[in-house]
């Protein structure tokens, strides 16, 4: 275990024997630093995408016509509600097959009644002169017991598809920013109706485009969302001119321009995945600039500084002298034949050792157990072990 540790610090950190001590030092410590700073930056973005943060992109369009909302009313004692549409040609219209039963729930322990009208939209007046102008509903308490006074009655407002959409939504664990659509959908849709009171109900809708959570999203972030309608609504009171009702609600829209709030993924794993990878080849890059790469271009700006060119070049000079040049008269001097063998031996020694510090290493093409390192070169003649 210590032996694979010590090859793999070697590998990491590979030293050269016509090296600049201090320059050494520099290129390993800025190594670790480049290290060490993707590893933090890794772990940052790590952290990031646990925490699937969503940011909300939004996006207008005008559209004709708006649904009308859906309504459910109620009451501590039972009550009838009476449906008129008013139109912009001042004609009217009776819409009581929009409107249901009162029945009593136990869970709620009162009245309920809904209003749901898939047939009626808002049409802009602007773009169509008979367009739908106003939808009344008049609330009248027909319980034998009731003898006046507070009924209890309470009204919430939906898109049709709301309340189903919520409650599918709220299954999925949410996030920051948008984990408040359910009780804000609920709470500011949500009035208490006064007796003697009418009401004008002016509404917008908004659309929320939901990611949803899945592997492909996780992923890449991309395509796959659910759409759920929500209105905005403001209840304005004025004194009930309805006669024999308990409560009178006109609802209109405030506005007929549709808001669309898109969740996009702040961080995906590709994006995770793109961003650690580009931090690591800048940093790398950094390093190669200032010290260049291990073999094929082994000086980078701190060896070429003027203070440094001249030693560095003399320090890779007096390692492989006097075996320079690698190749020279040797067979026609005068020396006998083991001399001249053993100084073939140490330029081809001396030109491994150039080969591997400098172009590539013989240590990734020779087979196991036959590694240069097996192989000394004489140290009188200035070549260290390889």
């Amino acid at each position: 275990m210590t032996k694979s540790i010590k090859k793999f610090i070697k590998n990491r950190f590979p030293s050269r024997s016509s090296e600049l001590t201090a320059i050494r030092w520099l290129r390993i410590i800025s190594l670790l630093i480049c290290y060490t700073g993707v590893l933090i930056y890794f772990g940052w973005k790590a952290y990031e995408l646990s925490q699937d943060e969503r940011t909300l992109s939004y996006k207008q369009d005008d559209s004709s016509p708006i649904p009308a909302p859906k309504a459910t009313f109620l009451s501590s004692y039972n009550f009838k509600i009476d449906c008129v549409t008013f139109y912009y040609d001042n004609t009217t219209d009776d819409c009581n097959k929009y409107v249901t039963n009162t029945y009593y729930d136990q869970y709620f322990g009162g009245y309920l009644l809904n209003f749901s009208a898939p047939d009626l939209g808002f049409d802009n007046p602007n773009d169509n002169a008979n367009a739908l102008s106003e939808i009344g509903l008049l609330i009248v308490i027909t319980d034998p017991k009731f003898t006046g006074g507070d009924a209890g009655l309470g009204a919430f407002f939906a898109d049709r598809d709301t309340e189903s959409d919520l409650a599918s939504a709220s299954k999925t664990p949410r996030i920051k920013g948008v984990s408040g659509y359910k009780s804000t959908a609920e709470l500011d849709n949500s009035y208490y109706l006064a007796n003697n009171q009418s009401y004008y109900l002016f509404y917008s809708r908004n659309k929320l485009s939901a990611l949803h959570q899945n592997a492909k999203n996780v992923l890449s972030g991309n395509g796959d969302h659910k759409t759920i309608t929500m209105i905005n609504s403001i209840l304005v009171s004025y004194p009930n001119i309805a006669v024999g009702s308990y409560a009178n609600v006109i609802i209109s829209p405030n506005s007929y321009i549709v808001i669309t709030e898109t969740e996009n993924s702040d961080l995906t794993v590709s994006d995770f995945l793109s961003a650690v990878g580009g931090i690591y080849t800048f940093a790398m890059g950094i390093y190669l600039f200032l010290f260049g790469s291990d073999e094929m271009s082994p000086w980078g700006l701190i060896q070429n500084l003027p203070c440094a060119r001249y030693k560095v070049r003399s320090a890779l000079y007096q390692s492989l002298r006097p075996n320079i040049p690698f190749s020279g008269p040797i067979l026609s001097n005068d020396l006998s034949v083991d001399q001249k063998f053993e100084a073939m031996e140490k330029r081809h020694l001396a030109l491994e050792l150039f080969l591997k510090e400098y172009v590539v290493s013989v240590d990734n093409v020779v087979k196991d157990g036959a590694h240069s390192e097996d192989i000394e070169a004489p140290a009188e003649n200035g070549v260290e072990k390889v």
